[in-house]
């Protein structure tokens, strides 16, 4: 603890004494420059133009606003709600829209990961230091993604090969209560264009300490998260490019929780290998895209009794995915740019906690006792078809549609209608209307936990959703105003079936709708403003009761400062309005966190942030206090 506060207090010092000593010009950044973004479409195109609600958070953003992980990335982006998670409530999770975390996919350079049941784990996995940007789409685009994209798509896209640059990072954290944070190593290596091979190679290792609860247990887990990251271009002509990437994940954590009557000590260890090979070719008006990827992650997870030390209970888990996909886009003329995409995944679900009735297999514990587990074969095949529609100079429409199929489950045909109205040069019209789906999960199919059983009877869940808004640029500002409706139906729930045994079963129907309101001006050239509001009524169309653990009302706002010093400040603060906390109640406050950097030579930077200034705590949303927490970056 005495190391920490003395790092942090040499780094801030360092910063307060440094901020004017670095006086080297760096070109200011121009706040005008239209965004290009990807994944609403799969095809490169200009922000203003696409119909879906979408959002790019740079690499800049990032690291002005001092993130550490992608939790902290997604924190202020318009519609997103980091809520707690359902299955693990000591983990965070994202919501888009008010749906909860297994309606919306996070994809890494479009590609799935083996992830868990839900994809929340993700906020504390995904390393940032190789992060490009992010991109957001809000709303359902199982139009273009099939499955799980019913909330929308959050997609990472990683650095390309610039020019050979090494870059090493240092941090750690503290909370001002006494409490433990986090401390973080990073690397980053660019070797830029040898001859016709680019390399890039990034690592990074967490070590989260325990934080404890009044009642001893732990807020999250704590431990000790690794990976590394490669990535081989090779450019095969001035069209075409083949490339390779690796990446391994380890992770060890530790939690105590009190899921029934005893305290419970789990260590979950996991692993997770990733291997892509994909092929482009870009024409002038064409583009192929190939790509075969394979993710795969084992589990082991011991449960052990607090007051006896016994194991009380002991998972073993390993899902394969497997990935085939192909995409081709034509401009047909100046009115037409077709894509048509197909997709095949099978994917291998072996576990101890599911009976899927085929595939058995036998597992030694190193205690010795032994489990039977099961496999589960699950086969996903699509095709999609996307028109984006010129009309005329003021009217576009893209419309898309997804075929999917499966070997467990009924098919799915998921269209979408986007329209883009040009009122004037500045100000546009946007509506889109789609359907979305879910596919049950292999636990939610086969699970056998001594009180929850699953069901291979579940059908999909499904959507059918609009929006509607407006947006308005003039001089450096910028504005927009959505209404949002979605109203989901066949959600999967637990349901009692005979004393405290229960079972997924299709019960439950869902009206999610809402507005968003955006705001953003630069006001001066090294000062830029953003704000955004978002109202959402989210009910259970059943019951008619709220759904938990979401705010009604969110207010973010901040400034992000700039000099060409070297020197960067952001200050963001957000305000939730009658969140439904499970357990707890309805609540509103406020968070307050402030972040700064200085460049101080070529090769140095130092960062300090400040999260939660006001010390707010509350162990049911959950707040943890103010948390403290410095950076030093080298690069050359």
């Amino acid at each position: 603890m005495k190391k920490k506060k003395k790092t942090l207090m040499t780094v801030a010092a360092l910063l307060l004494i440094s901020a004017t000593g670095y006086a080297e010009d760096i070109p200011d950044e121009n706040f005008t420059l239209d965004e290009v973004v990807v994944t609403a479409t799969r095809t490169a195109k200009n922000a203003k133009d696409v119909p879906s609600a979408v959002q790019v958070i740079t690499r800049q953003t990032i690291e002005e606003q001092g993130a550490q992980t992608l939790a902290d990335v997604l924190r202020y982006a318009t519609g997103i709600q980091l809520t707690r998670s359902s299955t693990s409530p000591g983990r965070a999770a994202v919501s888009i829209r008010g749906f909860d975390s297994r309606f919306s996919m996070i994809l890494i350079d479009g590609k799935r990961l083996s992830s868990e049941i839900d994809q929340n784990y993700e906020l504390d996995r995904i390393p940032l230091e190789n992060i490009e940007r992010v991109e957001i789409v809000r709303g359902p685009v199982s139009s273009l993604y099939g499955t799980e994209a019913l909330g929308g798509v959050i997609n990472i896209i990683t650095k390309t090969s610039k020019t050979q640059s090494l870059t090493l990072d240092v941090g750690s954290g503290l909370y001002t209560n006494g409490q433990n944070g986090k401390d973080r190593y990073s690397f980053a290596y660019d070797s830029g264009e040898v001859g016709k091979f680019s390399i890039r190679l990034s690592g990074s290792q967490v070590e989260n300490d325990a934080l404890f609860k009044s009642s001893g247990l732990t807020f999250e887990p704590y431990g000790t998260r690794k990976n590394i990251n490669a990535t081989v271009d090779y450019r095969l002509s001035g069209s075409e490019t083949l490339s390779f990437s690796k990446g391994y994940t380890e992770e060890a954590t530790y939690e105590y929780v009190k899921p029934a009557a005893i305290t419970i000590k789990s260590r979950d260890y996991i692993e997770r290998d990733e291997n892509a090979l994909s092929y482009t070719k870009k024409e002038e008006d064409s583009e192929l895209f190939l790509r075969f990827y394979r993710s795969v992650m084992d589990k082991s997870l011991d449960q052990y009794n607090v007051s006896t030390q016994a194991l009380a209970n002991w998972v073993r888990a390993k899902r394969t995915v497997n990935v085939y996909e192909g995409r081709f886009t034509q401009t047909l003329n100046p009115q037409h740019r077709l894509t048509f995409g197909a997709e095949y995944r099978p994917e291998t679900f072996r576990g101890t906690a599911v009976d899927t009735k085929e595939g058995y297999f036998t597992v030694v514990h190193p205690s010795g006792q032994t489990k039977t587990g099961s496999t589960a074969h699950l086969n996903y095949s699509a095709a999609y078809l996307q028109d984006e529609w010129n009309v005329n100079d003021k009217l576009l429409a893209v419309m898309s549609l997804r075929y999917d199929d499966s070997n467990k489950f009924e098919s799915n045909l998921s269209p979408k209608l986007g329209l883009t109205y040009k009122l004037t040069d500045t100000t546009r019209l946007k509506m889109n209307v789609a359907q979305g789906f879910r596919n049950p999960t292999p636990n939610q199919l086969y699970q056998q936990a001594a009180t929850q059983q699953g069901n291979p009877n579940l059908k999909s869940e499904t959507s059918h959703s609009y929006d509607i808004s407006i947006e308005k640029d003039w001089d450096k500002r910028s504005g927009k105003l959505t209404f949002f409706n979605n109203d989901v139906s066949d959600m999967i729930d637990l349901v009692t079936i005979s004393g405290t045994n229960k079972q997924y079963q299709n019960i439950s129907k869902a009206s999610i709708k809402g507005v968003e309101a955006e705001y953003t001006q630069a006001l001066s050239d090294r000062l830029s403003w953003t704000n955004s509001y978002t109202y959402l009524d989210a009910v259970n169309s059943v019951t008619n009761e709220r759904l938990q653990n979401r705010a009604r009302h969110v207010l973010t706002s901040g400034l992000s400062y700039h000099n060409p010093q070297g020197f960067t400040a952001s200050l963001q603060t957000q305000t939730f309005g009658s969140y439904l906390a499970s357990p707890g109640g309805v609540k509103s406050y406020s968070v307050w966190n402030v972040a700064m950097s200085q460049k101080l030579s070529d090769h140095h930077k130092l960062r300090i942030g400040i999260d939660n200034i006001f010390n707010k705590t509350d162990e049911d949303i959950p707040l943890l206090g103010t948390y403290v927490h410095g950076s030093i970056q080298y690069s050359f």
